[in-house]
């Protein structure tokens, strides 16, 4: 299973709704049980005066770290990077955890 980004509405709907348990940096899915490691990460969605993306980041996902390797500047629903202010959704990015590591077992090698 790939990476997968999990908005921040939809963690604090799972949550509402009992589906999700989180501890630290880990999600796990009641149903099926399927636990991830999660990371704080932000969808951008458009550029905030409408102009054209000079950065090609539209759509694109990029992990906290990620947005501060790039000198990017994260403020709530905004993310600015060099002179293009950009519209995000805030989320997280989710890696899945083995199946064995779920359980808390490991397999034998």
């Amino acid at each position: 299973m790939a990476r997968l980004y999990i908005s921040q509405h939809r963690i604090d709907t799972w949550s509402l709704e009992n589906r999700i348990e989180l501890e630290g940096d880990t999600m796990t899915l009641v149903e099926p049980g399927r636990a991830f490691t999660i990371e704080p990460a932000a969808r951008f969605l458009a550029v905030s005066d409408g102009s054209d993306d000079p950065h090609d980041l539209i759509g694109k996902v990029k992990s906290s770290q990620e947005l501060d390797e790039m000198g990017a500047d994260h403020m709530a629903d905004s993310v600015i990077y060099g002179d293009t202010a950009y519209e995000v959704e805030n989320g997280f990015i989710g890696q899945p955890l083995p199946k064995d590591a779920d359980r808390g077992t490991v397999e034998p090698s």
